[in-house]
Order: C-alpha cells, then sequence, then structure tokens
C-alpha cells in the first residue's frame, strides 16, 4: 500500500517565518491548541497568517479550501470584529460568535473563529469567551488578533497558545516588493523604510500612491509640531478630530507617525544617517534644536519614546484619544 501523500501547507509569502514554522510543525504532528492569540503591531500579517492556518487545518482533513490566496474558505469559518460605530466588542456580538462555533460543522470538519481587533473586547465578553474557553469543543477553534497582550485578561492568556509577531527587516519588506510589484527600486528603499517592518502597509502604499503622499503630509505635520509653541500644538490635535472628539485610528496614526520621527532622532544622534525612516526630513533635522551634546540626545529621543509607549498604553486602555495627545503636546 502506497503512504498517503503529504499535505502541502502554503503560507504568506513575507512576514512571520518564526510563526508560520510553528504552526506547520503543529499541523504536522496534529498538536493543535484549541486558542491561539497573534500579537503584536498592526499591518504585520496576522490576519493573513490566521486565514491561512484556517486554510491549512482544511486541508489536513481533506477539505477543499480555495486557492492559495486564501480568500475563498468555506462556511466554516467565523470572524469577528468591531462594529464601525462602536468603541468595543460587545458582549452580544461576542455570545453570538460563540453560538455559531458551537453548531455542527458543514463539512464535517474545523469550526474556525478569528477575532481581529480582540483587544476592543469590553470586559463582559471576554468574560463570555472565557467560559467557552473553559470547556472546550472537538475541531473548533478560535484565533484571537491583537496588538498588546496586555489588553487581554490573563485568563485568557493563560488557556491561549501565544504567537508573537515582530516587524519584518526592512531589507526583507525591500525584496519583497520589487519580486510582487512593478516598482522602482528607489520608491521600494522608500516604502520600506517608512513601512517600520510592516510588509503590508507598504504594499498598500505602492499600490495607493495618494495614500502615501498623504502619510508623507501626515509625517510632515507631525515634524513641523515638534517645534511649534504649545497652544499651536494643541490647535493641531483639536483640528484632527471634530468639536467633539478625535478617533482613536487618528490619535494611532500620530502616534505612529511620532514613533518614527523620534527613532529617526535617535538615529540621527548615532550618526546613523544610513537608516533614517524619512531621509527626505535629514535637512529639517539638521536645523532641528538639537541637544548640545551626544547623551542629552540620547536621553531626549529615549525619554519620548518611552512617553509614546505608554500613551499608545492608554489609548488601548480606552483613555480618550485627545486627552493621550495633549499629554504628549506638553511633554515633547
Amino acid at each position: 500500500m502506497m503512504a498517503p501523500t503529504p499535505v502541502q501547507f502554503t503560507w504568506p509569502p513575507i512576514g512571520q517565518d518564526r510563526a508560520a514554522a510553528f504552526l506547520e510543525k503543529s499541523l504536522a504532528s496534529g498538536n493543535i491548541a484549541q486558542t491561539y492569540i497573534f500579537s503584536g503591531p498592526k499591518d504585520l500579517g496576522k490576519a493573513s497568517l490566521a486565514l491561512a492556518f484556517a486554510h491549512n487545518l482544511w486541508r489536513t482533513d481533506g477539505v477543499a479550501a480555495g486557492d492559495d490566496n486564501f480568500e475563498s474558505l468555506n462556511s466554516d469559518l467565523y470572524i469577528l470584529e468591531k462594529e464601525a460605530d462602536k468603541k468595543q466588542i460587545g458582549v452580544e456580538q461576542a455570545r453570538d460568535f460563540i453560538k455559531r462555533l458551537s453548531l455542527s460543522s458543514f463539512l464535517n470538519s474545523y469550526k474556525i473563529g478569528i477575532i481581529k481587533e480582540a483587544g476592543t473586547l469590553s470586559a463582559e465578553a471576554q468574560n463570555a469567551l472565557l467560559k467557552t474557553l473553559e470547556e472546550p469543543r472537538e475541531k473548533v477553534i478560535i484565533i484571537l488578533l491583537v496588538e498588546e497582550l496586555s489588553a487581554l485578561m490573563p485568563t485568557i492568556a493563560s488557556r491561549s497558545q501565544v504567537l508573537y509577531f515582530y516587524p519584518v527587516a526592512s531589507s526583507s519588506v525591500y525584496d519583497y516588493l520589487l519580486a510582487s510589484l512593478d516598482i522602482k527600486r528607489s520608491l521600494a528603499k522608500d516604502l520600506a523604510a517608512a513601512a517600520l517592518g510592516r510588509p503590508l502597509r507598504a504594499r498598500q502604499w505602492a499600490e495607493d500612491r495618494e495614500g502615501y503622499q498623504e502619510h508623507l503630509d501626515r509625517v510632515r505635520l507631525l515634524f513641523d509640531f515638534l517645534q511649534m509653541p504649545l497652544a499651536e500644538r494643541l490647535a493641531v490635535i483639536a483640528a484632527a478630530g471634530t468639536e467633539i472628539s478625535l478617533s482613536r485610528e487618528i490619535a494611532e496614526e500620530y502616534l505612529t507617525g511620532w514613533e518614527s520621527l523620534w527613532r529617526d532622532y535617535l538615529l540621527l544622534s548615532l550618526g546613523q544617517v544610513d537608516r533614517l525612516c524619512y531621509p527626505f526630513l535629514l535637512s529639517d533635522w539638521q536645523k532641528f534644536t538639537l541637544a548640545p551634546t551626544e547623551e542629552e540626545r540620547l536621553r531626549h529621543a529615549l525619554g519620548c519614546l518611552s512617553q509614546l509607549r505608554q500613551a499608545r498604553a492608554f489609548l488601548q486602555g480606552f483613555v480618550n484619544p485627545k486627552s493621550v495627545l495633549e499629554s504628549l503636546a506638553i511633554y515633547f
């Protein structure tokens, strides 16, 4: 009798080789966890890898799962995400998600639930989910996508297999862009540097030049912000939202922009000019009011980056986005 042909697994073309290798080993051995947490910043490919994992899980059962772009998936996949007009994923959404996963499989295979922005699950929603994790069902897999593991209850994390996602080397992003798109090398280099290790963001900008230019305009605004008097800084923040509120998404864009700029300041202080995210600002940095000594410049940059990490934690904790940005305006 001929041995069965090994299942051929397929993964996204770039990004998280370590996580993909771990999942492939789990698939090959049949050692599948009931719950996974994919933790890391946006645009690192967490959702793409979750869909690929679902795709490959069905392959282990001999279920057709569509082609290798992971877009053609079967009816045993359920995706839970925050509604556009809500700040959190509420308990009723979570209960409906759990109910759907409890139904019989359409194809007598794995039922897979993916929770996007799992950090926005309300406390009640997380408790409802926890009850499901405490009573696991056979061939029901839940994957939570989250930026910060701390946004989830420790009891959920302790019952899950946690995979961490890290920024991709800019050289790998550069090679990926050249291999997958008809793009000039100079543009690919700029996109790879500006994407901060996020290959999906780099590709989005490559395919949406207007969006990329809007990003560069925002970076210019955020750079100019650092040299403004406090009153002007507060006016910029006020203009970023409505009279009533400023969205969490806009605040995150501002935080990411400032992180890249203070990273560039740090690299410039160390003489690493060739590693800047935004080399087009080099002449402007050279006119910037720099601290007199290298030690003071490094302390200044590291202090600002520390404040930005704390600000991001506050934002994840649903502190008012406008208040978060205003506190940074005062600190900078």
